[in-house]
């Protein structure tokens, strides 16, 4: 499998400390949890079979579930979409019926957003501004096609992190 790389870009996420993290993963464990997914840098980058990810935030769990089942739609979908100001703010106002459109609507905006964060107000609708990129990558073929391959091997969650590791973890197991 080709190295995968985050399909969010993500606040607090732990890409640049990736060489600094693998020496401390074991040699030898048995599954791989990460209870808090967010952008998933180390969980791409061990691209481990059978791992059990989790978030709380709901839409980063439709976003991979759905890049596991419909990747090619999901690319397909955001090929439609355009990298200016006007767009933006129009679907960042909308809101999307199926799980497959909130999917695409989720990579364009953390992509196009500024600093790629997440932020919702207290109705829950994104809000952060249009980040005014000139070159802007939101439809990275390869990277959600090797991406589907990885997250159709694995378990995703949208639990509070305290019921997996109640009910998943176990003696040997990586959790990150």
């Amino acid at each position: 499998m080709k190295k995968i790389f985050p399909i969010l870009k993500w606040a607090g996420g732990k890409r640049q400390l990736i060489p600094e993290l693998i020496n401390f993963i074991p040699k030898k464990y048995n599954n791989y949890i990460e209870p808090f997914i967010g952008g998933g840098a180390l969980y791409f980058y061990l691209a481990r079979k059978n791992s059990i990810i989790n978030d709380i935030n709901s839409e980063i769990i439709n976003l991979y579930k759905e890049i596991s089942k419909n990747p090619e739609l999901i690319i397909k979908g955001l090929k439609n979409y355009k990298n200016n100001e006007d767009f933006y703010y129009n679907l960042r106002k909308s809101t999307p019926k199926t799980k497959l459109n909130k999917s695409i609507r989720t990579i364009y905006l953390n992509r196009t957003c500024f600093n790629g964060l997440y932020r919702v107000n207290k109705k829950g609708e994104f809000n952060v501004p249009y980040g005014k990129y000139k070159n802007v990558n939101f439809v990275d073929e390869n990277n959600l096609l090797q991406a589907s391959k990885l997250l159709k091997k694995t378990k995703i969650y949208n639990k509070n992190y305290k019921y997996i590791l109640q009910n998943y973890c176990k003696g040997g197991d990586l959790v990150f």
